[in-house]
């Protein structure tokens, strides 16, 4: 009896080890998978706070490039081109390897998403100091703008047209073909997304913008509207004594339209031969204004 008592102790004994091993090892691997879970969970958080600060598109961060050049932006011109201060002269900068629908050409007028590619330009550039990582051949167009890279705010402004789908991949012309990957991709992305210039097949080609894909569209529609309503009434007064801001389609209403081009800064007079068909960036009330204003006359 007292062998089999002690057998049963024994036993017992073993028992309450394994038992407990058992909890231990299963503390362990509530432990595990704690450690697990909060990995799991700093991870959805990193990746959640990486989708908040960016936009659904990626835009790479840009470090100031090699011989760039940083310039004060004095005005924007459309969504692909603006004026800077640059060698202490106002020179227009025609921005490298893309191309926003139009807003003031002499016989596209203004084109669907073109209004919007502009706006977002000013949104971007208006009184920023940017910076100009300019062509390899010699820099400039036929029109003698300035050929460039640009980047604001850490940010290469081509991309981030392209990624609003308010611009196209265009002009690519070797050696100045730096970006041209990192462009085509956000490209695509836009392109997947159908946003924008994107959002009717057939709009955006490799030739170019067809905007009679757009009728009956809300772009096309709006731009119409604003082209078709009186342009004395579509014409704003600026700050400046004398000045005022042309219409959409470029139109000053009677008034002397102020054009700026590689020519440089001329005037047209409402008798001139070429008056209709210029596109003004800038109104004048009369030859006085103009002329303060660094104008000269049309020849």
């Amino acid at each position: 009896m007292l062998m089999m008592m002690l057998l049963s102790l024994f036993l017992l004994s073993g028992c309450a080890e394994l038992s407990n091993g058992e909890t231990s090892n299963n503390a362990g691997s509530t432990s595990t998978a704690a450690v697990s879970s909060s990995d799991s969970a700093y991870s959805s958080s990193e990746t959640a706070a990486s989708v908040n600060d960016s936009s659904d598109i990626a835009v790479s961060n840009s470090e100031k490039p090699e011989h760039g050049v940083t310039v004060k932006l004095t005005k924007v011109v459309d969504g692909d081109t603006f004026q800077v201060l640059y060698q202490k002269k106002i020179t227009t900068v025609r921005v490298l390897l893309i191309d926003t629908p139009e807003t003031h050409h002499p016989k596209l007028g203004v084109q669907p998403y073109g209004p919007e590619a502009s706006a977002q330009a000013h949104r971007l550039l208006d009184g920023k100091t940017v910076t100009l990582e300019l062509a390899k051949d010699g820099g400039r167009d036929k029109y003698g703008r300035l050929l460039a890279y640009v980047f604001v705010d850490g940010k290469s402004f081509e991309e981030l047209q392209l990624a609003s789908g308010l611009a196209r991949v265009a002009y690519v012309y070797p050696p100045n073909t730096k970006y041209i990957d990192q462009y085509r991709s956000v490209e695509n992305q836009a392109r997947a997304k159908n946003i924008g210039i994107w959002s009717v097949n057939g709009y955006a080609e490799a030739n170019g913008f067809h905007p009679e894909v757009m009728k009956g569209t809300a772009a096309y529609d709006e731009i119409h509207k604003n082209s078709n309503q009186s342009s004395s009434t579509a014409v704003a007064e600026n700050s400046v004594e004398g000045q005022s801001t042309p219409n959409q389609a470029g139109d000053c209403g009677g008034l002397i339209k102020g054009n700026i081009s590689s020519r440089g800064k001329i005037y047209h007079m409402p008798s001139d031969r070429y008056y209709k068909v210029t596109k003004a960036e800038i109104c004048f009330k009369n030859r006085n204004d103009a002329v303060k204003a660094g104008f000269r006359a049309a020849k």
